[in-house]
């Protein structure tokens, strides 16, 4: 069984919307391929696999740019190519990041769906924003060995 998590960001600007719109830029550098085999049995041959199954703390890194000094707030959601039912994605963020900017939240993690949720906010420009994802309820008597996919979406608003 293999999986596939791939991160990007993306960029929203709502012109006409507000007096003042926020045009900043968010950038997400991480991809998580994880292959689960016999070493991720809970205890051994004929036990199931352990869970959770977490990524490196610094899996994907995450900059926000071109702020102005403004506030803003970053969201996670997630666009499934081929996830088994059931299993869950979670993200969390793992570092403060360096910059002028202020930071605050997503510290634990937040478990992704297909709707847009807040992971953290902040204010003014943010680098190196580490992230960590984890995956739960893998199984051996629901999945069939396949590579499963998904993609993790980021945006600024």
């Amino acid at each position: 069984m293999r999986m596939r998590i791939n991160g990007y960001g993306l960029l929203l600007l709502f012109p006409g919307l507000f007096s003042a719109a926020l045009a900043a830029d968010i950038s997400v550098v991480g991809n998580w391929s994880e292959f689960i085999d016999s070493n991720d049995l809970a205890s051994g041959a004929g036990s199931d696999l352990r869970s959770p199954i977490e990524s490196d703390t610094a899996l994907a890194t995450l900059d926000i740019t071109a702020t102005g000094g403004a506030s803003w707030t970053v969201k996670a959601s997630k666009s499934d190519i081929n996830w088994p039912a059931g299993v869950s994605l979670a993200v969390k963020r793992t570092s403060d990041g360096t910059g002028t900017g202020t930071i605050s939240g997503g510290a634990t993690y937040l478990t992704l769906t297909g709707a847009e949720q807040t992971l953290f906010t902040g204010s003014g420009d943010r680098g190196s924003i580490q992230l960590q994802l984890r995956t739960e309820f893998l199984s051996v008597t629901t999945e069939a060995p396949d590579i499963y996919s998904t993609n993790v979406i980021y945006l600024i608003q």
